[in-house]
């Protein structure tokens, strides 16, 4: 049965991910009986993930605070040559279809939110949970760690890192 949830700004799992962002878990793919899992993805300047492919779930981005430069190719473009700069400012949404490459960057000098919404979440979880993984003295990864980790394995989660961000 699932169970209702309130979580205070400032509040949820936090982890590092690749490009420098923080990302805070909202709901987890358990407490949302499996449907989605739900982030709060905080960018600061210069920071975002490489391109990238995900083969096995959808993001729908919305944008909180700030703006962030994204990267969308076409319909099931998997090199990220179609791709073209849009800026997302505050209350803009983007979504990333699986299948198609895609990635973005904050380019101003000003930290970014976004809510991000994964479906379904429970690979995508599963990915962060282990590249964002801290150490056994509970420390979070650094930067040059966590890209080394997402190389090695990203494929076993279904994602193609493409390159570096385009942006």
């Amino acid at each position: 049965m699932l169970c209702p949830i309130l979580v205070a700004p400032g509040e949820g799992t936090k982890q590092n991910a690749p490009g420098g962002d923080l990302i805070v878990c909202k709901l987890s793919t358990t407490e949302s009986g499996g449907t989605f899992q739900c982030i709060e993805d905080q960018i600061p300047p210069g920071g975002g993930p490489p391109l990238h492919v995900h083969d096995r779930e959808d993001e729908f981005f919305y944008i909180l605070e700030g703006e962030v430069t994204v990267w969308l190719c076409e319909t099931g473009d998997r090199t990220g040559k179609s791709g073209k700069p849009m800026i997302a400012k505050k209350g803009t949404t983007f979504f990333g279809p699986r299948g198609t490459a895609h990635c973005f960057k904050n380019c101003s000098t000003s930290p970014a939110r976004m809510l991000v919404m994964i479906n379904p979440g429970a690979n995508f979880e599963a990915f962060f949970g282990k590249v964002g993984a801290p150490d056994a003295a509970g420390a979070l990864p650094t930067p040059k760690e966590l890209i080394e980790r997402t190389i090695k394995s990203a494929h076993e989660f279904g994602i193609t890192i493409l390159g570096p961000n385009p942006l």
